[in-house]
C-alpha cells in the first residue's frame, strides 16, 4: 500500500524495537512531524531509554480507519527529559492489518478466574488488550461480573471482566469475556505482549 498516512489521520504510532538486553519493547509515541525522508516521534520515559541505534524496527500507525503495519530504521533518538524523541526513516509501504487496534493472538498462559468468592485455576486460549478467551478444566457457572488475573511470566494483570459466551471447539471448552476499564498501562503490557507473540512465531515459520 502506497505511503500516503499524514498527521491529520494517525492518532499515535507503536513502535517495537529491541533495547540493550536484546528484549522486545513496545513503546506508544506521538509524531511530531512527518516527512518524505523521516518520522520524528516523541515518548515519554522518565529513568531515560537504553537502545542501540540505528536498528530495524516494527512500525505500527493507529488511524481512525484501524491499524496499519510496516518495517522500518530508527536511526537514532535524542532527549529532552523527561521526553525521547526517536528520528525514524518514512517507509515506502504500509499494510493495513486490521479495523481495530488490539488483535488477538493465541497464547497459553495461567490465569486465575475468581468470583463468588471461587477461584479457579485455567489456562488463556487467545488474548487481546480488550478480552481473553479462556480454556476450562470443566463447565462451570460463571456470572456476568467476575476477576481475571493472567500471570505472565514476569509480571501479572488483573483486570475486572464480563463473561460473554460459551464455546466448545476442538473438544475444548472455552469461555470469552471482555475487559472492563483496563489501566492504560495494562492495556500496553498486554499488547506488548502480544506483538511478541506474534514476532515469536513468525520467526518460527521462517526455520
Amino acid at each position: 500500500m502506497k505511503f500516503n498516512l499524514n498527521l491529520d489521520n494517525v492518532n499515535y504510532i507503536k513502535i517495537v524495537y529491541k533495547d540493550r538486553n536484546n528484549s522486545t519493547c513496545c513503546t506508544k509515541a506521538a509524531i511530531k512531524f512527518m516527512g518524505d525522508r523521516e518520522i520524528t516521534a516523541c515518548a515519554k520515559f522518565e529513568n531515560g531509554l537504553r537502545i542501540e541505534t540505528p536498528q530495524e524496527i516494527m512500525l505500527s500507525f493507529v488511524c481512525g480507519n484501524g491499524l496499519y503495519r510496516t518495517q522500518t530504521v530508527l536511526k537514532y533518538i535524542s532527549y529532552e527529559d523527561p521526553y525521547v524523541f526517536f528520528i525514524l526513516q518514512t517507509p515506502e509501504g504500509l499494510e493495513y492489518q486490521q479495523n481495530r487496534e488490539y488483535f488477538r493472538v493465541c497464547m497459553t498462559e495461567n490465569v486465575l478466574l475468581s468470583f463468588e468468592g471461587r477461584t479457579i485455576p485455567c489456562k488463556t486460549y487467545d488474548i487481546s488488550a480488550t478480552g481473553v478467551c479462556l480454556t476450562l478444566p470443566s463447565k462451570i457457572e460463571i456470572p456476568e461480573n467476575v476477576t481475571i488475573e493472567v500471570l505472565f511470566s514476569n509480571k501479572s494483570i488483573k483486570a475486572k471482566a464480563k463473561f460473554l459466551r460459551f464455546s466448545n471447539e476442538d473438544e475444548q471448552l472455552k469461555a470469552s469475556f471482555k475487559f472492563v476499564d483496563l489501566p492504560e498501562n495494562e492495556v500496553d503490557i498486554i499488547s506488548q505482549k502480544c506483538i511478541q507473540k506474534q514476532l515469536e512465531n513468525k520467526r518460527s515459520s521462517l526455520k
